[in-house]
């Protein structure tokens, strides 16, 4: 009976740490996609204090569209909807989105249920994603073409 009770604690946090990874040294990246395409997407400066160690980390990026220059823009159509997914059990307490028009300008998106629709004139688009948690923070930019 005893070794039973130990396998299930043992099962039980094993679980724990697979799902909630408390030993996490950064935040996590979302999945951006349109349908079952995933668009890449860049990692930004972030803070996050995990169980047994915070950290700060800045990346040499100057801005969204520096974040996105080695990217080949993904294509959408018009109107298409971009899905914005993080892992389970790491919903940010604040999720911003911001459409950069220039290395200067950008804009707030609104996001619904994760989503926002693709532009619905063509050109290329770039997006920075920024979101918090009680843990930290961590911003991500992506790159979308509408044809």
């Amino acid at each position: 009976m005893k070794k039973r009770t130990v396998f299930m604690v043992v099962g039980i946090l094993f679980i724990a740490i697979v799902i909630f990874k408390p030993f996490r040294l950064e935040p996590p990246t979302p999945k951006i996609s349109v349908g079952e395409r995933e668009i890449p997407t860049t990692q930004g400066s972030y803070c996050w204090d995990a169980i047994l160690l915070a950290q700060c980390v800045d990346t040499i990026y100057t801005s969204a569209i520096d974040m996105t220059e080695s990217h080949t823009p993904s294509l959408v159509s018009e109107n298409d909807e971009i899905e914005i997914e993080f892992p389970i059990g790491y919903q940010p307490e604040n999720l911003r989105l911001e459409q950069w028009l220039d290395e200067n300008n950008s804009k707030i998106i609104e996001i619904n249920n994760e989503r926002i629709k693709a532009p619905n004139e063509s050109g290329v688009y770039v997006y920075h994603v920024i979101a918090d948690w009680n843990q930290g923070d961590g911003n991500y930019a992506f790159l979308i073409e509408v044809e």
